[in-house]
Parts: structure tokens; sequence; C-alpha cells
């Protein structure tokens, strides 16, 4: 008889294939047995829970324009056990993937939550949420540099070098279509008569330095001394008198010079003409007329533009026989 049990069993069994890890899927549903047991054997209670909003699959040329709700107010019945655990392992997913720019209306009805068996839901608050999509485009914006405070006279502001001269933002098209440029915060030239390099950062409004932050530039001010173009007379020609010839005449003793002049030189300088020294070569010169040219030395930073004369005419006479004694 024994015998015959056994052959009836192995012809029951023998044939089955177990599954691998049988042994731990066997003593899992066990446990999920004891607790389902447990659990329902749980008083039901109602409870509001907060569950967290996330919103996925965004596109890439989108963005959320205003603040998204970040929790949802949710009405469960269930164990009460069950329910202590839903703000860890429940979320309210927003899937955007086929969303296009412009407001979108998202409804929480008690079906767009998954809850775990035995936990129902009963209401969500808000019961819709609207998220206002706007289309992300990059835009380069140029770089104004504003000043404070004065050049002296005589000084000019000849221009301010930035680097970088514009920033490129990414941002929602509604904000970025009535922004042309930026401008940095105020830099002060008061009193400046040389060029100078400094840092500073943008005086951008707070929806812009949410996109970039707040970035520093450098700023190269080129300050140039005012240059004056004046007419200077009476300059006097000299001779070396130790290479004149005897009786030498000259056109003329002096020249009229039109020159570029440094502010700060010509307000420095009581007589102009003293910047410049104009001479002519009269050594060895023969008898007879001779035509000269003038040449004029200017003190440093002058730009010499011309002179008048600029030529002059010498005359070397003749010199007298010596009478004779006989």
């Amino acid at each position: 008889m024994e015998k015959l049990v056994k052959q009836s069993i192995n012809r029951i069994f023998g044939s089955w294939k177990w599954p691998k890890n049988w042994v731990i899927k066997l003593v899992s549903l066990i446990l999920a047995t004891s607790l389902w047991f447990l659990v329902a054997g749980e008083e039901k209670v109602d409870m509001t829970v907060q569950i967290p909003v996330e919103v996925i699959n965004l596109p890439a040329d989108l963005e959320v324009a205003d603040q998204v709700k970040t929790e949802l107010a949710v009405t469960v019945t269930g164990p009460q056990a069950l329910i202590r655990t839903l703000n860890r392992d429940v979320i309210r997913t927003i899937d955007l993937a086929d969303a296009v720019a412009g407001p979108v209306v998202i409804e929480n009805n008690i079906d767009s939550i998954t809850m775990p068996w035995g936990v129902r839901v009963l209401r969500i608050k808000p019961a819709e949420l609207i998220l206002k999509l706007e289309k992300l485009v990059t835009k380069k914006l140029p770089i104004q540099a504003i000043t404070t405070g004065e050049i002296p006279k005589g000084y000019t502001l000849s221009s301010i070098m930035l680097e970088p001269a514009a920033i490129s933002i990414n941002g929602s098209e509604a904000l970025l279509q009535h922004i042309e440029g930026l401008r940095t915060k105020p830099l002060d030239i008061n009193g400046l008569t040389r060029s100078a390099m400094t840092h500073t950062s943008l005086d951008i409004p707070a929806e812009i330095a949410d996109l970039i932050g707040q970035p520093a530039v450098t700023a190269s001010i080129i300050i140039e001394e005012k240059m004056l173009n004046k007419a200077i007379s009476n300059i006097p020609i000299t001779i070396a008198k130790e290479h004149s010839p005897k009786g030498l005449q000259l056109s003329a003793r002096s020249i009229t010079a039109q020159a570029i002049i440094p502010y700060s030189v010509a307000q420095s300088t009581k007589k102009l003409e003293s910047l410049f020294s104009a001479s002519v070569n009269t050594q060895g010169l023969q008898p007879g007329t001779h035509k000269l040219k003038v040449q004029v030395v200017v003190a440093k930073g002058i730009q010499l533009l011309e002179i008048q004369p600029e030529f002059i005419t010498a005359t070397v006479p003749k010199t007298a026989p010596e009478p004779d004694g006989s």
C-alpha cells in the first residue's frame, strides 16, 4: 500500500518544474498572505495625507512659467497602518511628454493617483492644477556700460570696452521678447585723467538674475587727453653765428607753426613758441642768394602739421676787394 501511495505522488508532482529561488518566493507568498489577513482585520479609517507632485517628461523647448504646487491634499480610506506610509511611497505624477506651449489643465480625479491595495482615494484638493507652459528661446543681449561722475576738463571718455560684451540667455519667450539689452552698474569715472580697468556686475531685474545669476564684467575705460590745434607765431629762426658768412641776410627771422598740442601742455606753458626750435644751416655758404629749408624740432607729445615759411632766402654779399697799397 505504501509503495502505491509513493507511486501516486511521483506521478502527480514528479513532472513539475520548480521555479528558481522557489523557497524565497514561497516565503514571500506566505508573508504577503499573512499581511493581507492582518490588514484586512484592521479597522479602516478616513485620513487626509499630503501627496507630493512630480512633473516628468517636460519637453526641452518648454518651461513651466508659474510655480507648480508641490503637494496635494488627498483624503483616503483604508487601514491606518498602510495610510501612514503613503507619503513615502505614493507620488502624483504629471506627464507632460505631449504638452505644447500655453495653459495646461491637469485634472486630479480619484484615478490619477495609484494607491496600494486596501487604500482608496475619496477626494483630492485641489481638483485640478493649471500649468502655464512657455516656449524656451535663446537670446543674445548686448551689455551697455553706464557711468557716473565727470571727466576733468581737457580730457574725454573715448570708449568703454566690456568683456563680455554680450550674454546669451535661455528663457521663456514671453520674458525675453521685450528685453533688448543689459546694463552695468554705474562705473565711477569722476576725475579720471588716464585709462583704467575695473570689474563690475550687471544691474538686472530679479527674473533675469534667476536665469543667469550675477555675472562679473570687466570694463576697460579709455580716457584720452584732448588735443588742441594751435597756430603758434613768432618762433625765432636761429643760426650758428660762428659758421655764418659775414654780412649774411635772411628773408625771414621767424616762422609760424600749425601744430597739435596736448591740453595739459598748452595749459602749463606760458609761451607756446618755446616748445619749438627752428633753425637753418648757413655753414659754408658762398656769396650769392640761397634757398634754405627751415628745420623745426618740437617738444615731446607735439605733432607738427606745417610751418610758414617752409623755406627762406639767405643772401651772402660779395667780399669787396682790398685797396691796392702800391
